[in-house]
């Protein structure tokens, strides 16, 4: 784990070396929202839209971005989320499972410069690394991320952003996703 934290904060490091001193722009953010789990063990005997998506979640983290070139920030990041129970039937008998507990991080470039003022939509990807536990069960791998956010100016140094996006935790022979809607402040630091 130490050494993909090593590998987000040398690309950080990089964007950072890359942009000029006049041209150095860099933010913190602090966001929460909702997840919800997408098509996760569903029984495709008897599927009904509904058992596309499991008990939602809470989610909270934060983010680094930096500036790389004109076009494109990247975004070190850390995340922690939170997934209900569920309970389900079986033959008549009720049986409940624990929601998972997840921790990632990992690093998101972001198309379009969100250090301007003014209002802003852009696209993101990413991968990093999750650990989702639960009783019995852990699993730990990569993540692939994708989504849209939008940024609203508040102040000079503050924006609010709204994002939505899909986070892949790649299995052995298939993928854990996630849907995320999320919400934010974000402080300029340099820009």
């Amino acid at each position: 784990m130490k050494r993909w934290l090593s590998l987000v904060l040398a690309f950080s490091a990089l964007g950072a070396a890359n942009a000029s001193a006049k041209e150095a722009q860099v933010g913190i953010a602090a966001y929460a929202g909702w997840s919800v789990p997408v098509l996760q063990d569903v029984n495709v005997s008897n599927f009904k839209p509904s058992d596309a998506f499991g008990p939602s979640g809470s989610t909270w983290g934060f983010r680094v971005p930096v500036k790389a070139i004109p076009v494109v920030v990247l975004e070190p990041f850390y995340a922690q989320e939170n997934y209900q129970d569920d309970t389900e039937t079986f033959n008549g008998l009720s049986y409940e499972r624990q929601g998972f507990d997840g921790k990632s991080f990992g690093i998101n470039a972001l198309f379009g410069d969100i250090f301007h003022r003014g209002f802003k939509v852009y696209p993101l990807v990413g991968f990093g690394k999750t650990k989702l536990t639960r009783t019995g069960e852990e699993i730990n791998e990569r993540t692939w991320n994708f989504g849209l956010g939008f940024g609203f100016p508040l102040a000079h140094k503050i924006s609010f952003h709204i994002r939505g996006q899909v986070d892949m935790v790649i299995t052995d022979s298939t993928s854990r996703k996630f849907a995320d809607a999320t919400a934010g402040i974000q402080y300029n630091i340099l820009q």
